[in-house]
């Protein structure tokens, strides 16, 4: 594209007054008075029609959707030290699976996925009704449908059935019915189809973060990785071929050195890795907030937060050897930004900071709790908020998506373990590869493969889908007993939602 960039205006446009959809009101403001006839006719106003429906992707890295796949599951908890991070239990309720329909997270999902719903369904009409013959407009379109499609798919794995609605008005009097799952995943399924064919394959810099073809079948392959937990019915070769089309396209490949991927310089459309990603800036709003959120009050000059941990039990799976166990903090802690950088970090008493394995979930220290750092520390960060960008999809994901495919389809293979061991290569030096022989039934193989996503992808909001599709989501782990049912298997549908739509109905359970 030529001088708009698409990555750059999003916090431009974000810091702009907004009507936020409420409910399942899908109605939306218009931001001025422009009409299909006179909008959606150049280059830049295709790209600032686009723009809120992006800009919603932040919700993904750092919102209710990201604490209801993380801190639920057996990777992350929030403990409560004094009286930070109580929170009237909210926290605690997630790790513990005791949420309920009026738990406020529940709800802040729910809401996040519509707004990017309506604002996707208010530019899709537009662009149909614009005259405008200009050659990027089926290709804004299609991006606008994958990007539908992706918030659909986060309610669809959430909550199950919703109402799938296109229009940009709804009745007010006759308020949307909920769809069956399968009826969601097959119009989620149907819409990224729809929408590959007119996508581009990459982007320039100043780009990268929008919908291209690798983004949309990966997408793809993963509502097949989890079609058999919407649905009923596996689509394990359906996942393979997605997979596939990933694979052979020849754009991606696995960095070198796992933590490679996290450095600000490399960031951008040359990191060959990445497949689809939520840029952020050091601006409020639009911030990443990952450094915030698990690092130690004193670590940072910004005064992090103190919260997010990872659980003793996943902390021992790991093998110490694996270049990924290194991106957990425990022991002796250090500042590690400002001008006392790589100085020994203090607690609030003025007691060297020590970060230790094991952690109550109530009554926690200062240093109770492994935390993370997986993300290089952006220099630039401002009040909190830093720049760097969060993978929603990275090509080991692909990998581990088509290893985990073929052992369902055929059993524990050579196919599977060779994909998977290209994914440790880069982990362990010297290489620590697994063997075929060590894994006679498919169960053992799929429960290796959890073992793996959970190494790759620690706090990439992955954990709750690849417990729940393994058989694990319901069982007892550090801080929590065995769940009190399958129901958990979905949030329920947010109480504000009932009352908003009589025409709603609870998930069993609830």
């Amino acid at each position: 594209m030529k001088n708009r960039k698409l990555r750059l205006l999003m916090p431009l446009l974000l810091l702009m007054p907004m009507a936020f959809w409420v409910c399942t009101n899908l109605d939306e403001t218009p931001l001025s008075s422009v009409t299909p006839e006179n909008f959606y006719r150049t280059e830049e106003e295709l790209v600032a029609a686009v723009i809120p429906v992006y800009a919603n992707l932040l919700n993904y890295s750092w919102g209710d959707y990201m604490f209801l796949q993380e801190v639920a599951s057996d990777e992350i908890f929030i403990p409560q030290r004094g009286g930070d991070w109580g929170d009237g239990g909210i926290w605690r309720e997630l790790q513990e699976h005791k949420w309920t329909p009026t738990h406020g997270m529940v709800n802040g999902a729910w809401l996040a996925a519509y707004t990017g719903i309506a604002r996707a369904n208010s530019v899709l009409e537009n662009l149909e009704k614009s005259p405008s013959q200009s050659p990027l407009k089926p290709v804004f379109t299609a991006e606008v449908r994958v990007l539908r499609a992706f918030y659909y798919f986060w309610l669809m794995d959430l909550y199950g059935g919703v109402p799938v609605v296109t229009a940009a008005i709804i009745d007010p009097k006759n308020p949307p019915k909920p769809n069956t799952r399968q009826e969601v995943f097959t119009f989620v399924v149907g819409e990224i189809n729809a929408a590959l064919p007119s996508l581009q394959t990459s982007f320039g810099a100043g780009n990268h973060g929008r919908v291209t073809r690798g983004a949309a079948q990966t997408l793809l392959a993963t509502v097949y990785l989890n079609a058999e937990v919407y649905t009923g019915a596996p689509k394990w070769t359906e996942c393979v071929a997605a997979c596939d089309a990933v694979i052979n396209s020849g754009a991606y490949r696995l960095l070198s050195n796992y933590s490679d991927f996290f450095k600000l310089t490399n960031e951008g459309p040359n990191n060959a890795e990445s497949i689809w990603v939520v840029g952020h800036k050091p601006q409020d709003g639009v911030g990443f907030l990952r450094f915030m959120a698990t690092l130690h009050y004193n670590q940072l000059p910004q005064n992090p937060w103190n919260g997010f941990s990872v659980l003793a039990d996943f902390y021992n799976k790991f093998d110490t050897s694996d270049v990924r166990f290194r991106h957990m903090l425990v022991g002796p802690q250090f500042v590690l930004s400002g001008p006392n950088a790589g100085q020994p970090a203090l607690d609030r008493q003025g007691n060297r900071l020590n970060f230790t394995v094991n952690s109550p979930i109530i009554g926690a220290t200062e240093g109770n709790g492994v935390r993370i750092l997986k993300w290089q520390v952006d220099p630039a960060q401002s009040g909190g908020n830093a720049g760097n960008d969060f993978a929603i999809f990275r090509y080991s994901h692909v990998l581990l998506a088509k290893a985990e495919a073929l052992n369902e389809l055929n059993g524990p293979g050579q196919a599977s373990i060779d994909l998977i061991n290209q994914v440790r290569a880069r982990a362990f030096e010297p290489d620590k590869p697994i063997a075929l022989a060590n894994f006679n039934t498919k169960v053992a193989l799929r429960d290796r493969i959890l073992n793996e996503r959970g190494f790759e992808f620690l706090w990439e909001n992955f954990r709750r889908q690849d417990q729940i599709r393994t058989n694990h989501w319901l069982e007892a782990w550090t801080l929590k007993a065995a769940s009190d049912g399958a129901h958990r298997k979905l949030f329920p549908v947010p109480q504000a939602q009932l009352d908003a739509n009589p025409n709603l109905r609870q998930n069993p359970g609830y």
